[in-house]
């Protein structure tokens, strides 16, 4: 890998300034940040002129579907749709078929990644009642799910809540207590109601409950995935005031779309936990702004087209490849500004999952770059990437477009194709 100059550039710095003037990368990383433009014989050269570059997103949360039910998504295809995002690292989720639950089906899923993934990436530990040994240090995170999501059991009884704590440095939970879902034939044939938000704060008690059990030596670092009620937020600012190690994370669906958008739309909005009301989604807004969400990640869940127009429809929702006009859609609306967009697409994330030279456009980290331009008028050429073929966010009005993705410093998308070269690296 040679020398690469990016000319005429104006990039994001971690502080929400710009900076303009040439970016020097060399074996994929950012050897010089330079005020002045650069020339380098036999350097390739990239012109940036009429772009704003912006750091590659890390997306904390997604379902590609491999190994087990690629015909949803696929580490190839879901990776190409994180490119066509601005995302160019992922965090994938355990609850494949089978759960990626042992040693074993971690190595060969990390195997998979490594010859297919187009973006860096990570895997996460689906946790069960039975703990194998000597495996923190192969994942990212250990997943506690509260409801089921995959034919392994929900962990909703305090005690084991307690040991996955002791085994695990870093947790991340899905705080829905399943104990509390209505999942009886009489059950309202609304999603929302079926999962009241008293199974989230009976998860949050569990989860405060074993935490607090713990001598302070033995706390891990918490993870409230996909945040999205007024009663979430309230507890984990408390939290955080109370000196815990904890983050947290809120997904997109609930920052553009309400409960009213799902009872009109029907099984393209179910998801899980369900889309919440209209004052849920302020006080989002709010915490996004305020530091009690973290970042947010997509749990970009596709599912085959026929599945969600069946009588029992799966949840979740596809939201990868738009997630940086998304964002920036954000700071369009007044709701966050440019130094807390880093926060939440790059900065935190890393924080929170340990991931190295990854954490923003600084001398010496990674070259993952995302060229970004304002356009007047809705891109329509575009054909959408992930297998779900949906795009639910069509009706908004997001003036930003992603034009080129760098992923360790290779041209990886440029708004229209996918290149083959270079696959992504894993995390650490």
């Amino acid at each position: 890998m040679g020398n690469l100059i990016i000319k005429n550039a104006y990039w994001l710095t971690p502080q929400g300034s710009f900076d303009q003037g040439s970016i020097l990368i060399s074996e994929g990383k950012i050897v010089s940040l330079n005020k002045t433009q650069i020339k380098l014989a036999d350097a390739e050269v990239h012109d940036a002129s009429g772009y704003m570059i912006l750091p590659g997103a890390i997306d904390p949360h997604v379902h590609f579907r491999e190994p087990g039910q690629k015909y949803k998504e696929g580490i190839d295809n879901g990776s190409k749709a994180a490119l066509a995002g601005g995302v160019t690292t992922v965090i994938d989720m355990p609850n494949n078929n089978p759960p990626c639950s042992t040693l074993r089906r971690i190595m060969q899923k990390k195997k998979l990644f490594s010859h297919k993934s187009h973006v860096n990436w990570g895997v996460m530990l689906h946790t069960s009642s039975r703990i194998e040994k000597n495996l923190a240090d192969k994942i990212i995170s250990a997943k506690v799910y509260m409801a089921k999501s995959s034919r392994l059991p929900a962990i909703t009884d305090v005690k084991t809540i307690i040991r996955i704590m002791r085994n695990f440095p870093v947790i991340s939970f899905h705080a829905e207590d399943e104990s509390l879902l209505d999942i009886s034939p009489q059950r309202s044939p609304l999603h929302h109601e079926n999962r009241p938000r008293q199974a989230v704060i009976s998860a949050l008690n569990k989860i405060e409950q074993a935490f607090n059990s713990l001598p302070e030596k033995d706390r891990p670092r918490i993870v409230i995935c996909h945040m999205n009620t007024t009663e979430e937020m309230a507890w984990i600012k408390k939290k955080k005031t109370e000196g815990w190690d904890i983050f947290g994370e809120t997904c997109p669906h609930y920052l553009f779309f309400t409960q009213d958008d799902y009872i009109a739309g029907g099984a393209v909005f179910q998801v899980n936990p369900p889309i919440r009301t209209r004052e849920d989604q302020k006080a989002l807004h709010r915490s996004l702004g305020d530091g009690t969400i973290d970042f947010i990640g997509t749990d970009h869940a596709p599912h085959a087209s026929a599945e969600k127009a069946s009588a029992k429809p799966p949840s979740g929702i596809a939201s990868i490849e738009w997630l940086l006009p998304q964002i920036l859609y954000l700071i369009d609306k007044n709701i966050i500004n440019w130094k807390k967009f880093h926060e939440l697409t790059v900065a935190n994330a890393a924080r929170c999952y340990g991931i190295a030279l990854r954490n923003g456009i600084i001398e010496g980290n990674y070259a993952d770059l995302v060229f970004v331009k304002r356009v007047e008028q809705k891109d329509k050429i575009r054909k959408i990437q992930s297998k779900t073929g949906i795009n639910l966010y069509e009706k908004f009005d997001f003036k930003w477009r992603v034009c080129r993705t760098f992923v360790n410093g290779i041209l990886k998308y440029d708004g229209k194709k996918y290149f083959e070269k270079g696959k992504g690296k894993e995390v650490k």
